[in-house]
């Protein structure tokens, strides 16, 4: 089978288009004939070394897929061949899903409706698991909360807006550039706000009607923490699923996090594995209702997932750029 792998570990010239063997499905796990996989920035944390996968090089890229149940491991009895699937957290421990078939732990894979494509399936797995464990599960956002969503224009935050606002939030997302701002507007948010502003939390105040966040979703944090801890009110919720460099606080802020009784929770889709069937299961029906809609940017065949990669690490991305396996 062809499968994207890298030898080495560096940049996108580091990958390469294999011939490997087709892998056979170990007790637990099914074969999936992989239709599409989306671009993660996990991927390119793996290929570059900032993480490095358990099983060493070569290596195959990618930690979602959707696809088609091919052949089942033994003591699986709620998939079958023929299923329609789609999933995440892969890839690390083992190899990854930019390849025509990958053997997976089936516990980890929901069933993907018919109404909904494959490339819609691989678009959603890694970033509506993470913005719905953010927001709902670890955020825990209610009715009538505020939530501020920072990066609202890529791949999570697109998602996570849809979810907060769905969820009966007012939300504020973050973005630059006019066009970003208009794409996050059509998703739900009350109001966007350019992430480069000097006095953020007080424009988070302003466009809130004068009201603090409630929960605030921030994959960079060493940017943004201060902003968010000083535009949360008292017992807000901070969640980061990223940090882009160490994050460093000033006692002053600390300590009046501390009196406001503000809780920031740290959190990896890639180490909550347990929950992420259930997360999909209860996304799939909001996909195929089009209620939650992941947004693609760009779709790109197997043999250039180098230029995928590149694409999604580019500035100004809106939404997802997605691997068609097949073609």
């Amino acid at each position: 089978m062809r499968a994207i792998r890298y030898h080495d570990y560096g940049d996108e010239s580091v990958l390469s288009l294999d011939e490997v063997p087709r892998p056979e499905p170990a007790a637990g796990e099914v074969r999936v004939a992989i239709e599409a996989a989306s671009v993660n920035p996990i991927d390119a944390k793996l290929r570059e070394g900032l993480l490095k996968p358990t099983a060493g090089l070569p290596h195959v890229c990618g930690v979602d897929l959707a696809g088609v149940v091919d052949e089942v491991g033994a003591g699986v009895t709620r998939l079958e061949p023929g299923d329609r699937v789609y999933g995440t957290g892969f890839g690390w421990q083992d190899d990854g899903t930019y390849a025509e078939f990958a053997a997976v732990p089936a516990d980890r894979l929901a069933v993907l409706p018919e109404g909904v494509s494959f490339e819609t399936g691989a678009a959603a797995a890694l970033v509506c698991t993470t913005a719905w464990r953010a927001l709902v599960t670890r955020g825990d956002l209610r009715v009538g909360e505020t939530c501020l969503v920072h990066g609202a224009s890529g791949g999570v935050g697109h998602v996570a807006v849809q979810i907060a606002a769905r969820a009966g939030a007012t939300v504020v997302g973050t973005a630059h550039g006019a066009e970003a701002a208009e794409f996050v507007t059509g998703l739900g948010a009350d109001a966007v706000l350019d992430y480069r502003e000097d006095e953020l939390a007080d424009a988070v105040h302003e466009a809130l009607g004068g009201r603090p966040a409630d929960v605030v979703l921030d994959a960079h944090a060493a940017k943004h923490l201060e902003t968010d801890l000083a535009a949360v009110g008292r017992g807000g919720r901070i969640v980061v699923i990223g940090q882009g460099a160490p994050v460093t606080l000033s006692p002053s802020v600390s300590l009046a996090a501390m009196f406001d009784d503000v809780d920031v929770r740290f959190m990896s889709i890639m180490a909550s594995t347990d929950d992420q069937r259930r997360v999909l299961d209860a996304v799939s029906p909001l996909l195929e209702t089009g209620e939650i809609s992941p947004s693609i940017e760009a779709t790109y065949p197997l043999s250039e997932a180098s230029a995928a990669m590149k694409h999604a690490a580019s500035s100004g991305v809106l939404g997802k750029i997605v691997i068609n396996v097949t073609n």
